[in-house]
């Protein structure tokens, strides 16, 4: 059945690719008019040519950051329909909460085992193919994850599957757009390009809710299926590589010493020279690495079971809906709030926002009403929107553009191997001893741990042989 029904995905995503290829050479003339270029040799990564800066009508690096945007925002449908319909799926299936723990934990391993091999392809094809292909094979995960009837299928399809090609898709190929694409602005963009995630929430929420109330948790999948095939057929036609694949340069800067003059403050003039093979032998990668798990681990174990515990104090689910979305929407204020690491020193922001997320934890443990659900998540939302940003921005400050990709993905798939553990265990903790306070304890000591870190880093220093 399951062969029948990837057939059938792939028959329908066939004629979608054709109608993107052909789409591509209506949009072509845009994307050569927005940046100025109208040689077909100018969107070649390699031997590229600097447009003079009278010839160029805008920096292409904005519009398409307005598209990427919108591309994250409903890219990251699959992350908050997954524990909000996860209650109906255990019902249905007859499941556990440590079994839901264990097929998201799955897809956590997934993903961030996958993530070296997502710089890769960054690197080697760019980010337009990479995502392209990310959104469209993600489509046929989670139709498929529509079709599941039990556990072993759910961690195939979902954990393994899914979970993994949407990596290729969403998180690092937007980061790296922007770390590409930008200098000056840089934390900036980023900061703004993730905004979309906590600003589509919301709508997100209230329509896995209305799911729930009207429909059925298989229709929600295949809802976020057909999105996906959109979202890649837009990456195919507006995502571009980087400034010099259509003739400019980052920021749209007229020069190369215009850009070495707007790097940030504390960043070394050779930071761009860093290989991946340097920085992750460096003592900051590591300590950064501990750093990522007090910002990723509260936010996954949430993900997963915030829906869970907020039921079992009584709560309706169109309140628990609009909790859960206000927490996502205030992560857009913490995101913007990292933009503040183009003045103030990313790494001491993270060590800020760490201490947050662990405090907003702390108070969701033993939230018992919506009022104080609704203060516990604020906290959260600001401090993983805020470390979500500076994390990023810090390893760009540390180590440079041309080993952004790679360095993120080790970071990503080392980070997967000890968070895809901890849904499943928090939800083993709840199984046997009735209760969450505790396994929430814990992870907000993580946050903690990784705040203290942050607080007290320094910028490695590259040694030339």
């Amino acid at each position: 059945m399951w062969l029948d029904a990837a057939r059938g995905s792939c028959r329908l995503l066939i004629p979608c690719c054709r109608r993107t290829h052909s789409f591509r050479y209506r949009v072509e003339p845009f994307v050569k008019e927005l940046s100025g270029t109208a040689s077909k040799n100018a969107i070649q990564p390699k031997n590229e040519r600097t447009v003079p800066l009278s010839e160029r009508r805008i920096f292409y690096g904005w519009p398409m950051s307005a598209v990427a945007w919108l591309l994250y925002g409903l890219g990251v449908m699959p992350f908050y329909t997954w524990g909000f319909l996860l209650p109906e799926m255990l019902e249905e299936l007859g499941l556990s909460r440590a079994q839901g723990g264990l097929a998201f934990g799955v897809g956590l391993l997934a993903g961030g085992l996958a993530s070296p091999l997502v710089g890769v392809a960054l690197t080697r094809f760019g980010a337009r193919r990479t995502m392209t292909a990310g959104y469209l094979a993600s489509a046929i995960g989670y139709y498929l994850t529509s079709q599941a009837q039990g556990l072993w299928s759910l961690v195939l399809v979902y954990g393994v599957f899914a979970m993994m090609v949407n990596s290729f898709a969403v998180v690092l190929p937007t980061q790296t757009l922007a770390s590409t694409w930008f200098v000056k602005y840089r934390a900036r963009v980023l900061a703004g390009l993730l905004t979309a995630g906590g600003v589509m929430a919301p709508l997100i929420y209230r329509l896995n809710a209305w799911l729930v109330v009207n429909a059925t948790w298989r229709i929600g999948w295949v809802v976020v299926a057909v999105l996906c095939v959109v979202l890649g057929m837009v990456a195919y036609a507006v995502i571009r590589d980087a400034p010099e694949s259509v003739g400019q340069l980052p920021d749209g800067a007229k020069d190369q010493a215009e850009i070495e003059s707007s790097r940030p403050k504390g960043q070394a003039k050779d930071v761009d020279l860093w290989t991946a093979r340097e920085a992750i032998r460096t003592p900051q990668f590591l300590l950064m690495l501990i750093c990522g798990l007090g910002y990723a681990v509260p936010w996954y174990v949430l993900n997963n079971h915030s829906r869970l515990h907020l039921q079992d104090t009584g709560l309706e689910v169109e309140v628990i809906a609009a909790i859960l979305g206000s927490m996502a929407l205030v992560s857009t204020l913490g995101r913007l709030s990292g933009a503040l690491g183009d003045f103030i020193s990313p790494p001491r922001l993270l060590g800020l926002a760490l201490l947050l997320e662990g405090l907003g934890l702390a108070l969701f443990t033993y939230a018992s009403t919506s009022t104080q659900a609704y203060v516990a998540v604020i906290f959260v939302g600001l401090g993983f929107g805020m470390a979500y940003i500076t994390q990023a921005a810090t390893f760009a400050l540390f180590f440079g553009r041309q080993a952004f990709a790679t360095t993120t993905g080790i970071r990503f798939m080392v980070g997967a191997l000890f968070t895809s553990s901890v849904p499943a265990l928090v939800g083993w903790w709840f199984d046997t001893r009735g209760s969450y306070t505790l396994a929430f304890l814990a992870v907000a000591a993580v946050s903690v741990a990784g705040a203290v870190i942050a607080l007290t880093i320094r910028a490695p220093q590259r040694h030339l042989a």
